[in-house]
């Protein structure tokens, strides 16, 4: 048995890490997402002020940094995207594999449980017959 709780202990670990790997990818893409957000923001609110103001020159120059921002960040949200979904996908993977090792102990210990069962029936069944034929002979 101390295999297979070895065993179980491992994939449990992997398990772990690929979830804190997964959770920081998560992390990260949602730091992206927020980002493009704000520069979304950012932009609209330019937009605003450079209506509003006689400086509306300043604008383009701006305008075309904040569109190869937003396209570089997007890039970057496309690849934590799919870094999150291989990662899960790996977290998944981890999870059927230590619940396979957690099912096979479970088994494992269910069929020793059985069989402890019936020698203790057994046993009991003999100390009966026993205690039947001394009472008999008395």
């Amino acid at each position: 048995m101390k295999g297979i709780d070895a065993l179980i202990k491992l994939h449990k670990f992997e398990l772990d890490e690929k979830q804190r790997v997964l959770k920081e990818l998560e992390t990260t893409r949602a730091s992206i997402a927020t980002a493009i957000e704000m520069l979304e923001n950012e932009i609209v609110k330019e937009q605003g002020a450079a209506r509003a103001s006689e400086t509306g020159y300043g604008y383009g120059p701006f305008a075309a940094a904040s569109i190869k921002r937003r396209e570089r960040l997007k890039l970057a949200l496309n690849d934590a995207t799919m870094q999150v979904d291989s990662a899960r996908n790996l977290v998944t993977e981890a999870f059927g594999e230590f619940k396979k090792y957690e099912f096979t102990k479970a088994s494992r210990d269910a069929e020793t449980k059985k069989e402890s069962d019936r020698r203790d029936r057994i046993a009991l069944d003999e100390l009966g017959a026993v205690a039947h034929v001394r009472k008999r002979r008395q």
